[in-house]
């Protein structure tokens, strides 16, 4: 019930924002097909006895390329199902190098999807390090000569803060410690390299200490500046 619960609330935010649509009645469809339970136009609850003929089967009776929120849960539900058998594969298939490789390369090509073509700083290691030591507690950061210890307070997609024990990746945000193969968080590593490669100006090495998908309250990382 947790992971249909988050879902429904990321589609219920896709609902809010399709222009022209009624926010109430997406959401309340949503959940229907979510959650088995029907609902109304109006978003109300259905009287006792009044069920839609096809609330129950929202989800599998839709139809491949159907343009609906139920589809696209059906399509989440089955990325789920798809992400941790591909990683149990690449586990398997790959060595420990050859799969770090891989996810370094894909969380930079990550970052780059988010922020845009590099921008390097040359010389910004002593600005980066003076706004740690004044600000870099309220964003998660500390300093130590040239070791800087970081962590997920904030979400990239909000801005704002973050709920401690939720992965900011939105292909696990549903996950519990556990359900995916720790290969899955190789990709945060690439993703914290480029970020701030990019605002230092020069190679950095990073470690990953900690991660919401192993237990952890937070993704934490550890990144030594030569």
């Amino acid at each position: 019930m947790d992971d249909r619960m988050n879902r429904k609330q990321f589609i219920a935010r896709l609902g809010h924002w399709g222009a022209g649509a009624c926010a109430c009645a997406l959401v309340a469809g949503v959940e229907a097909a979510l959650t088995g339970r029907t609902a109304r136009a109006d978003a109300g609850e259905a009287p006792s006895g009044e069920t839609p003929p096809d609330a129950a089967n929202a989800i599998q009776g839709t139809k491949p390329g159907e343009k609906s929120l139920a589809r696209a849960a059906k399509r989440m539900e089955f990325g789920d199902t798809w992400v941790r058998r591909f990683f149990d594969v690449m586990d398997k298939t790959l060595d420990a190098d050859a799969r770090r490789k891989l996810m370094l390369a894909n969380g930079k090509a990550c970052y780059e999807g988010y922020a845009g073509p590099p921008k390097l700083e040359p010389g910004g290691f002593e600005r980066f390090a003076q706004w740690v030591a004044d600000k870099g507690k309220d964003h998660g950061y500390s300093i130590e000569g040239r070791v800087v210890a970081f962590e997920f307070i904030g979400s990239a997609e909000t801005g704002e803060a973050s709920p401690e024990s939720l992965c900011l990746c939105p292909m696990a945000e549903a996950r519990k410690p556990g359900e995916l193969s720790p290969t899955f968080c190789l990709c945060s590593l690439g993703y914290v390299k480029e970020m701030h490669e990019r605002i230092i100006g020069r190679p950095i090495e990073v470690e990953l200490v900690d991660s919401v998908l192993k237990g952890g309250k937070r993704c934490r990382f550890r990144m030594t500046l030569g």
